[in-house]
């Protein structure tokens, strides 16, 4: 035989073992499994940053929601409110203090007692009451305002996590499917590696 025809057919042969070999005990979906396993490991990462808004954000759907119902009608929100209002320590030390120096004006005058200098006075506590009762309202409702905002942060921030969630969602799907795939036709030229070295 001529030296140059054994010379390539022990070339093929030596390719196709090479081939066999390869397709016996290679593994042509290995990266694509460590790969996997990397993009996992971000989905976790990545989902674990999001999860407490989004959880937060959906956890003050509903108090939001019971916020809402209480301000449906305004005047009952209002006279419930009221309902609940204390005079405070501050306006009655100051009434005292009124009638204190009214009672002391009105000795020194000689007018005790007197219906002018008795109305006066509970003119300045009923005054003095009256502004209490303001503060206090404007201060209530400016914290329910706070809280109405509050919840609605906690919402908005909730929703741009789920939307976030979403995205990665979607983009981890495709990039599971395109190395599924890809894994499957590395097998597959795996396979026919094998094929084409035993019938090479």
């Amino acid at each position: 035989m001529d030296p140059m025809m054994m010379m390539m057919l022990m070339q093929q042969g030596k390719s196709s073992l090479g081939g066999i070999l390869n397709g016996l005990f290679g593994d042509a979906g290995a990266p694509y499994d460590a790969a996997n396993k990397e993009l996992g490991d971000f989905w976790n990462r990545a989902t674990g940053f999001q999860r407490p808004y989004q959880e937060a954000g959906a956890g003050a759907i509903p108090q939001f929601q019971e916020w809402l119902k209480g301000q449906k009608d305004p005047s009952g929100f209002i006279n419930n409110l009221m309902g609940k209002y204390q005079e405070s320590p501050y306006a009655k030390y100051q009434q005292q203090q009124g009638m204190r120096a009214a009672q002391n004006m009105g000795s020194a005058s000689g007018l005790t007692g007197s219906t002018p200098l008795m109305q006066a006075a509970q003119q300045n506590a009923q005054n003095i009451s009256s502004q209490d009762m303001n503060q206090w309202l404007q201060n209530v409702l400016g914290i329910n305002t706070q809280y109405g905002a509050g919840l609605g942060g906690l919402m908005s921030g909730g929703q741009n996590s789920a939307n976030s969630l979403s995205n990665l969602a979607g983009q981890f799907g495709q990039d599971i499917a395109s190395m599924a795939y890809n894994k499957k036709a590395a097998e597959n030229q795996q396979r026919a590696g094998i094929w084409g070295g035993l019938f090479g």
